[in-house]
């Protein structure tokens, strides 16, 4: 559904933005497709409707489970969806766990990857994660070819998603929620669970994404809307 003040949710509009090749021939590569490449153009076409949006975050590199994993592009807005791209220097290695990490906060994702990875890629994700291929055309220019159409993630943990708070904003939602102050100098892991036990689960998604949506200091990530 639409976002607040009309803006699609993150991904949902990429059939309409993006480039796609629907040619069964190979394509003549003119350079390894990078990461950097796809990242490029996956900010430039495939999400420039959400970066433009005032209520929609977009960021590189959000950091999960205290940055033990990290999603390569976090889009937070009515949800969180995110983005693994995989590219040609890439190795699937690692995939299982990172869908597994992305599995437990997010509400949708999608994984990009070169064409050389999509037949084993595929095998490696969820069913419930779109899949686009990404190649580089004759022009050099970077294309798309949606595989799977994402869909939606049921199986988020609430604590792994309270864990995408920073220890201070946890400490400042559990104050407005009128916590003893005694609690509030607790680890952080306690925070959390406190969270959890108080907030219903759509009420605790709704707090991660608004005190994303505004977090001010990303100690060093990059924000693009």
């Amino acid at each position: 559904m639409p976002a607040k003040g009309g803006c699609a949710d993150g991904m949902a509009k990429i059939a309409h933005c993006c480039t796609i090749n629907s040619s069964t021939k190979a394509v003549r590569m003119v350079a390894p497709l990078r990461d950097g490449d796809v990242r490029a153009a996956v900010m430039v076409r495939l999400l420039a409707h959400a970066r433009r949006c005032a209520n929609t975050l977009v960021i590189d590199e959000l950091g999960l489970s205290h940055g033990a994993s990290r999603m390569d592009i976090a889009i937070i807005n009515g949800h969180i969806r995110g983005v693994e791209i995989k590219a040609e220097a890439d190795t699937l290695e690692r995939l299982p766990r990172q869908a597994e990490a992305y599995g437990r906060v997010v509400d949708k994702a999608t994984l990009i990857a070169s064409e050389r990875h999509l037949l084993e890629a595929e095998k490696l994700v969820p069913q419930w994660w779109g899949l686009i291929g990404a190649a580089r055309a004759k022009s050099g220019s970077v294309v798309f070819r949606r595989i799977r159409t994402e869909r939606v993630n049921r199986g988020v943990d609430p604590v792994s998603l309270a864990r995408l708070l920073w220890r201070t904003e946890a400490a400042s939602a559990l104050a407005a929620l009128g916590c003893d102050p005694k609690l509030l100098r607790a680890p952080r892991t306690v925070l959390y669970q406190e969270l959890v036990d108080r907030l219903p689960r759509t009420a605790l998604a709704a707090l991660v994404r608004s005190t994303l949506r505004t977090r001010s200091n990303w100690r060093g990530r990059q924000r693009f809307s």
